[in-house]
């Protein structure tokens, strides 16, 4: 860009002295330096022109590019959703087996603490019985 810029500013100065130096009058000198200017601007116009469609045309590209990468970002997101949901699911099915599996455990331990806390009453209870018949037996008088 810039030496385009360098380019035109050493073009426009070597026709302005050009110009200037030729054996012209006032009135000549200046008409054809309204000629070049127009010339020079209606050039200058065109490639402004060009540079701007070729700026719109990476704009375009940009856009495009971007509309790609989000496409692509929105997949890969919905990908990353899909398989945490699997994880969930699979943690909570997890979860409710271990649940499952330690209340079957608490329900037969517990069961069987309550039949050996019964059997301990029972064997207390038969020895009580037993000793308060052998009470009986020595406190009997024939």
């Amino acid at each position: 860009m810039r030496s385009t810029r360098d380019f035109l500013t050493g073009l426009l100065t070597g026709v302005a002295i050009g110009i200037l130096t030729a054996p012209r009058s006032g009135k000549e000198t200046r008409e054809k330096l309204v000629d070049e200017a127009n010339k020079r601007s209606e050039d200058l116009k065109d490639q402004f022109g060009k540079v701007k469609e070729q700026a719109g045309q990476y704009v375009d590209q940009a856009k495009d590019q971007f509309g790609k990468v989000k496409e692509q970002a929105n997949q890969y997101v919905g990908q990353v959703k899909d398989q945490a949901s699997q994880l969930v699911g699979q943690a909570k099915d997890q979860l409710n087996q271990a649940k499952g599996q330690a209340q079957s455990e608490f329900d037969a331990h517990k069961y069987e603490a309550k039949a050996d806390y019964n059997n301990a009453v029972d064997d207390a209870a038969d020895s009580a019985k037993s000793g308060i018949n052998s009470v009986k037996e020595s406190v009997k008088v024939d």
